[in-house]
């Protein structure tokens, strides 16, 4: 297959636009964000979810920033709350 055969089909993929060669891409910032979750904070984030099953749970998680896309949790603490789609309620009156 030649690349001729191979432009002709992908533009017939893209719906055809008239013959027209597609537009080169635009190069664009990463702004992907890197969380880094201590093994001790999964452990207990999983503990939490799975103790909540089928509610939503709630939860708090520690840690630090350190730029604008890196953020490392060092530990986490479960909310006594339980969740649905619906309504949120609080199971200890203090929250």
């Amino acid at each position: 297959m030649d690349m001729q055969n191979l432009q002709r089909m992908m533009m017939q993929a893209q719906g055809g636009q008239g013959g027209r060669m597609p537009r080169a891409e635009i190069p664009q910032n990463d702004t992907g964000e890197q969380i880094y979750i201590s093994s001790l904070a999964l452990l207990k984030m999983l503990k939490h979810a799975r103790a909540g099953i089928p509610f939503e749970v709630m939860g708090l998680m520690v840690g630090e920033i350190h730029d604008d896309y890196t953020i490392t949790v060092v530990d986490v603490f479960s909310m006594p709350q339980t969740g649905t789609t619906v309504s949120v309620e609080s199971v200890d009156p203090v929250y």
